[in-house]
């Protein structure tokens, strides 16, 4: 064959799938430590201009801080409402938060990386710092997304879900509810929040927990922690988070009023 070059012997891959054509952009959150001030931290830990409050729950001292959502955006509650919860089950938990805060993701951060909330073990947010809770604001409207084929902890979330009143139907190719206030406010609330006390109670379990931890050596226990899969972190999270609900549903002290409780 000769070596002469042919145009008319084209690559037969230009213009499908195998050549990249009709493939998502490589599209990521930017994990730059330094902010646009110089200060360096995670992309969850900065806030704009927020709304500071400081409320004392049992013993600790716990820092609110508040990001106004976007419009159309919501959180589901308020500092008020999420001061009510951690009252709630102050007596229960081994620990509180030194630090809520409520936080508006950018669009990239939505589409990429969705959240509820997160735990943070330690955490640097503006001038405070310590444990906290960083609760997502979600954009009413938006559509909650499932598939129908589900490992076993997939159909697990699907279920709790379902249960905080999102509302699914069924497509093609998946379940899909579209995100409404009320939903929202059950899923933040009364299972977000609870769900990463979870997480703080099971660290000062088996780090801080003394003579109950995995080791006497808090750093070799804090290693043998993080060590452990992250479905065993989870599941303890959501059995945690379980009990606390139902004990409070028993009770008859959630679900209480959206205008939250001093």
């Amino acid at each position: 064959m000769s070596g002469v070059w042919r145009p008319e012997r084209r690559n037969r891959n230009i213009g499908t799938s195998k050549s990249g054509h009709s493939k998502p952009s490589d599209m990521r959150v930017p994990e730059s430590w330094q902010d646009k001030h110089g200060n360096y931290s995670r992309f969850y830990e900065r806030l704009e201009v927020a709304q500071e409050q400081v409320f004392t729950i049992g013993d600790t001292s716990v820092t609110m801080l508040f990001e106004m959502p976007r419009e159309g955006f919501t959180y589901g509650c308020t500092p008020l409402d999420v001061k009510a919860v951690l009252t709630l089950v102050a007596q229960l938990t081994p620990c509180t938060p030194d630090i809520v805060a409520f936080r508006q993701p950018t669009r990239k951060q939505t589409q990429q990386k969705p959240v509820w909330g997160r735990f943070l073990y330690v955490a640097e947010i503006g001038k405070h710092a310590g444990s906290a809770i960083i609760l997502e604001a979600q954009e009413l409207g938006a559509v909650l997304e499932w598939p129908k084929r589900m490992v076993l902890e997939d159909r697990a979330e699907y279920e709790r879900l379902v249960a905080d009143g999102h509302r699914f139907v069924e497509t093609k190719r998946s379940f899909e509810a579209v995100l409404e206030e009320s939903a929202v406010r059950n899923t933040i609330l009364y299972r977000t929040v609870l769900h990463e006390l979870g997480h703080m109670a099971h660290y000062h379990r088996d780090v801080l927990g003394g003579r109950a931890a995995l080791d006497q050596d808090q750093d070799v226990a804090r290693a043998l922690y993080f060590s452990k899969p992250a479905s065993e972190r989870e599941g303890f999270a959501h059995a945690f988070a379980e009990t606390l609900s139902q004990s409070c549903g028993l009770a008859g002290e959630i679900p209480f009023d959206p205008t939250g409780r001093d």
